[in-house]
């Protein structure tokens, strides 16, 4: 692979990685109102230093260990605030593994768990995330009260929760 090649798949992968590296940041940071600019930072970072990444290896491990030392160092830098976490607390926070599930992995597990629902209780989960749909509509159209929909509605996204979770565990990334 040649330089911009290299440099092509660099930045796709950079890309991709964005709100990973977001919340990773936000958790170790504290969600700081500077997650973004150490974000930027380490965005700058991993363009200057793209050259030591081999693209056969994961590129978010790479990513997290170049988030971790900029936390550090913002946090060096920031010592002087009030509430700053300690050196040991970030370790622990920071060794964090990605998830390399994609999104689209959990739109399938999704897909699989709301096709072994009953057909009415998917008709009334995807009525109420439509967008012109509301509680008191749906709840008119189906012959229940607002709140009896409600509570139905809780159960049913529970349950889905419950399957994704589920399907997401036993087809691991």
């Amino acid at each position: 692979m040649d330089n911009k090649e290299q440099d092509i798949h660099l930045v796709n992968e950079l890309t991709k990685a964005q709100p990973k590296m977001r919340a990773y940041l936000a958790k170790i940071l504290a969600n700081s109102s500077s997650t973004d600019d150490v974000l930027q930072e380490c965005n700058k970072l991993l363009w200057i230093k793209r050259l030591d990444w081999d693209p056969t290896t994961i590129f978010l491990k790479w990513a997290y260990r170049v988030c971790y030392f900029q936390a550090m160092a913002y946090c060096r830098d920031k010592s002087r605030e009030k509430l700053i976490f300690n050196p040991e607390l970030i370790e622990i926070m920071g060794n964090e593994s990605p998830d390399e599930r994609t999104h689209s992995e959990r739109e399938i597990a999704m897909e699989k768990c709301l096709a072994k629902l009953k057909e009415v209780s998917r008709t009334l989960l995807l009525d109420r995330y439509s967008k012109e749909s509301t509680v008191e509509k749906i709840a008119r159209k189906h012959g229940i009260t607002p709140n009896a929909l409600s509570q139905k509605l809780l159960r049913l996204r529970y349950k889905l929760h419950e399957c994704i979770q589920e399907n997401m565990k036993s087809n691991p990334a």
